[in-house]
């Protein structure tokens, strides 16, 4: 008989996995799958503990992180290999929740009931204000998502709060901006993604970088020296941005602006 679906919040603090458990499944997971041929990367959180392991001290200042630290995994996967995912994860100890399942099992998955309390794996993209594309992307690390999605996850919320602001500073104080994903935000990535999707370069670029120039001088954790890095790459992405040729369906959506919605109403953060 399957085990109830619990939210990570509701498991008594005492029960509750460790940090460690988290970051050495994470790998666990993504390592299995891959000799299966299924393609496994991780976002959030986690993949930022993976990248800057030297940098947590900082996210940690930034307040980032609950009294649980990790609540789930989240992967990005292709959905090619959609249909061997509930077998592998039930393989892995994992549960499938057959609620997400039926509403959403094209797109989305989520498990349970293994050492970590819930895994979510989306399938191709993430859509929610916007869409943030896996297509050919998922092979560029061996663990996780790349930085640049990882900043366009964040970018891509028309209704930004706290934390996805100072994720957004913690990606420009602790990485480079460059033009490809090797350990760097990739800009010509950015830049064109941006150049055909007016709404998406909107949300990003003349609300969000600029909400992170402002909000960034609000932080405590910050020392003048990072703020000003988080503007010099704000601008250095915006500058980036704005020289890419933009196509007509661009320009025709900017004639519009922002008199008409111009993004997935209804989706505000994830």
């Amino acid at each position: 008989m399957a085990q109830p679906f619990i939210l990570p919040k509701d498991i008594p603090i005492e029960q509750y996995p460790k940090p460690e458990v988290f970051l050495a499944e994470g790998k666990r997971l993504t390592e299995e799958a891959q000799k299966r041929g299924i393609i496994m990367r991780v976002m959030g959180p986690l993949a930022l503990h993976y990248y800057f392991p030297d940098q947590i001290d900082l996210y940690a200042k930034l307040e980032r992180l609950g009294e649980r630290y990790f609540t789930d995994i989240d992967y990005a996967a292709y959905s090619k290999t959609g249909g061997k995912m509930r077998d592998f994860m039930k393989d892995m100890g994992y549960e499938c929740d057959l609620q997400t399942m039926a509403m959403s099992g094209k797109t989305r998955h989520i498990y349970y009931a293994g050492p970590v309390p819930m895994i979510d794996v989306f399938f191709d993209k993430l859509d929610y204000c916007h869409e943030v594309l896996y297509k050919d992307r998922l092979e560029l690390d061996p663990y996780c998502v790349t930085l640049t999605d990882i900043l366009l996850q964040k970018l891509q919320i028309v209704e930004i709060n706290d934390k996805d602001l100072k994720d957004i500073e913690y990606l420009f104080i602790t990485c480079e901006i460059g033009d490809d994903d090797t350990h760097k935000i990739n800009q010509n990535y950015l830049a064109k993604r941006f150049a055909d999707d007016w709404g998406f370069w909107y949300t990003a670029t003349q609300l969000n970088l600029e909400r992170v120039k402002k909000h960034c001088d609000t932080v405590p954790a910050l020392t003048p020296e990072m703020r000003e890095r988080v503007k010099a790459q704000a601008d250095k992405l915006i500058a980036r941005v704005d020289a890419e040729p933009k196509t007509k369906g661009w320009t025709k959506r900017a004639k519009k602006g922002a008199s008409k919605i111009w993004y997935n109403d209804g989706f505000s953060d994830w």
